[in-house]
């Protein structure tokens, strides 16, 4: 195990490769998964000034960073082209009225852009309506016998808040794995590092002077690597779940799980880019350069159903699009390990393809 020890040794004695693999990814992480960018800042138009009315705003009030200002209709166009509000509703004179006698009751909807956030909001809205409307149905449409029901319906207000935080939670810990999968992808760039530095300074060929086969010099880099990754998604998930509080679904081993198979994706990567160059510095910029398109067309950036339909089809070949699918199973349907099984099995594809295609050109360098 003297090789393992080594490589083990070499990673963790070298701050730069230390900041890649922890550091930078909780920085990121904290930076921009974290940031206000995911606030929402709604504008309110009230022609009806009833009581659900103000219930309707109150609910929207309940999500995590929402700013609900009120406004006059004539403003509307300005504020909301200028991206000075992100959604904008108009609740006509006549709403309540409408609700308790039966009717649909319309809230005019106004937006530029189609954030992850801003479904919540337009549920809460289309929820609340629904709501009203059963409730008034159950009661016959008398107005005195619909106000009692609506304290009844107050006392649930708690589950809708807590709903709407852990909605919040949610979109966090996916922004916070679109990062993690990005900077895991830069292990590839240490397993091509670490070897391409020992061949470039021949001690990759010395090595074999020595009782060590190719295959032992393989299999313990490979194992040093992989308990690196290990050790780097764990740490980062318990510091995000223990710092953070976020949210890993109903079971969180089936995130961990994952993420140490991507991780083993990530190293056979590296492995076959080792075959590739025989210098570090041609490795480092060819993981720069794909790094960013992988993650873009996996979906790490924004939901794959915002891209078009050729780059969704281009997205079911890269690993990242798998591990992403994966991470949106676990955190928004609480899926079991069973029903992460596609995933799973498509990620050691994709690893056992890169690291055989590495493989296959070391055993000709070796000779």
């Amino acid at each position: 195990m003297t090789i393992f020890r080594q490589v083990f040794k070499r990673i963790f004695q070298n701050k730069t490769r230390l900041l890649v693999l922890l550091i930078m990814p909780l920085l990121f992480i904290m930076m921009f998964a974290m940031q206000d960018e995911r606030s929402l800042t709604i504008g309110l138009v009230d022609k009806d000034n009833s009581m659900l009315s103000e219930k309707l705003t109150s609910q929207l009030t309940i999500m995590d960073k929402v700013k609900v200002i009120p406004l006059q209709e004539q403003a509307v166009y300005d504020k909301t082209v200028s991206y000075q509000l992100d959604y904008t509703i108009i609740i006509e004179a006549g709403f309540e009225q409408e609700l308790i006698s039966g009717g649909s009751p319309e809230v005019q909807e106004f937006y530029l852009n189609e954030k992850e956030k801003l479904f919540y909001a337009r549920n809460i809205v289309n929820n609340f309506i629904y709501s009203m409307k059963n409730l008034a149905a159950g009661v016959e449409f008398e107005k005195v016998e619909f106000e009692k029901a609506f304290i009844e319906f107050e006392k649930g207000k708690l589950a809708v808040s807590n709903q709407a935080a852990d909605n919040n939670k949610i979109l966090q810990t996916k922004a916070a794995m679109g990062f993690l999968v990005q900077f895991m992808l830069y292990m590839s760039v240490i397993t091509a590092g670490l070897i391409l530095e020992d061949k470039h300074s021949r001690v990759f060929y010395r090595v074999f002077y020595a009782p060590v086969t190719l295959k032992r010099y393989i299999m313990e880099n490979l194992s040093a690597f992989l308990l690196v990754g290990i050790l780097q998604v764990t740490l980062i998930l318990g510091l995000l779940k223990i710092v953070f509080d976020m949210q890993f679904g109903s079971n969180p081993m089936n995130l961990l799980l994952l993420f140490i198979l991507f991780s083993l994706v990530c190293i056979s990567l590296g492995m076959w880019i080792v075959s590739i160059f025989q210098k570090p510095i041609g490795a480092y910029a060819f993981i720069i350069v794909i790094t960013t398109p992988l993650v873009m067309l996996g979906g790490c950036y924004w939901p794959l159903d915002f891209m078009p339909e050729i780059l969704q089809k281009i997205a079911l070949f890269v690993p990242t699009t798998w591990v992403m699918t994966g991470v949106d199973k676990i955190l928004y349907e609480g899926k079991s390990l069973i029903d992460l099984m596609p995933e799973i099995l498509i990620l050691v594809i994709f690893s056992g393809i890169f690291l055989a295609a590495g493989l296959l050109k070391k055993v000709d360098i070796s000779k």
